[in-house]
């Protein structure tokens, strides 16, 4: 009888002790299809708990389900602490941050390196016409609609996620200027499209307005916008694009090619910044209808073409 109650006694204290913290400092990753004992024996291993039983005795009372994914387990961690976390699915959060003018392929990219989620399913999701249609947009892809900005995801997060996180930012981000809108006369489409190219034709502020003035007179005259950049995504999207514009590819027969085809690319080139959706909504007054490079960062301006090459003469030597 003494040594009976003396193994219930051991079995008790034990049972205790498997409830009690555990101070680490570990990051786990539960992969997908693993049973409530694999996950307890794993975190077991890993020293988050000190027995396996805790953990299946909190399961065998919540019966929660139980997230696949990466977590990060800090300071003193009871057994129903890591249980809650991970039937929560309160994974690991990675900080990405999205440059302003960053396009599908940048992010897919920028993505991919930190795990989130493989580049060739977010651009998949991203240039569906599927995707844009779930939104509401009338456009052929996602591009110009996920809103440049720091952002908090989990490993092996769905793209669609991603895409949904980002475009709920754009709109929240841009609610004050879309009311503007109407008074402008461009669709929602038409606005950011020309944003992305004022985005990426300069990083100088106060152009922004100046080269949206150029872009809205050429659209006036119905004039040809002959943007650099529209070439570059074209070749971006063919997978051709070697880091250097020649004259050759402003002859590529493509819907995306400015120089090729009159009127606005058929969606943005880029994720463009406030600053350049704000320009596009109050541009400058100019009758501007030409600008080139000056080699430094900014733009000399013209409004005839005699001008126009005249500054090509003086800025491309």
């Amino acid at each position: 009888m003494i040594k009976l109650l003396a193994v219930l006694g051991l079995i008790f204290v034990f049972l205790v002790y498997s409830f009690f913290p555990v101070k680490t400092e570990r990051t786990v990753e539960i992969p997908y299809g693993k049973t409530s004992l694999d996950i307890a024996l794993l975190l077991y291993r890993e020293g988050v708990i000190r027995s396996p039983i805790s953990f299946m005795a909190i399961h065998s009372l919540i019966r929660g389900k139980l997230e696949a994914g990466e977590y990060e387990f800090k300071g003193w961690v009871f057994p129903w602490d890591a249980y809650l976390k991970i039937h929560r699915g309160q994974r690991k959060l990675y900080k990405i941050t999205i440059p302003e003018g960053f396009d599908l392929y940048d992010i897919a990219k920028l993505l991919e390196e930190y795990s989130i989620c493989k580049r060739e399913d977010f651009l998949r999701v991203a240039n569906s016409p599927e995707t844009a249609k779930r939104y509401g947009l009338r456009t052929y892809t996602m591009e110009g609609f996920l809103f440049p900005d720091t952002y908090y995801f989990s490993k092996n997060t769905h793209p669609l996620q991603v895409v949904d996180v980002m475009f709920k930012n754009f709109l929240k981000r841009t609610e004050h200027l879309r009311r503007k809108l109407e008074e402008r006369g461009l669709t929602l489409e038409e606005w950011v499209i020309i944003a992305s190219m004022v985005e990426k034709e300069t990083a100088v502020p106060e152009e922004r307005p100046i080269i949206a003035s150029v872009i809205l007179n050429r659209i006036k005259l119905g004039m040809p916008l002959q943007i650099d950049p529209t070439v570059i995504y074209a070749l971006k999207r063919r997978g051709e694009w070697k880091g250097v514009l020649t004259r050759k590819h402003l002859q590529l027969d493509d819907p995306y090619n400015t120089y090729y085809h009159k009127g606005l690319p058929p969606s943005p080139i880029c994720n463009p910044s406030l600053q350049s959706l704000e320009a596009v909504l109050n541009p400058a007054e100019t009758n501007y209808l030409y600008f080139v490079s000056m080699g430094n960062g900014r733009h000399a301006f013209s409004s005839n073409y005699r001008d126009h090459l005249k500054n090509i003469a003086t800025y491309r030597r």
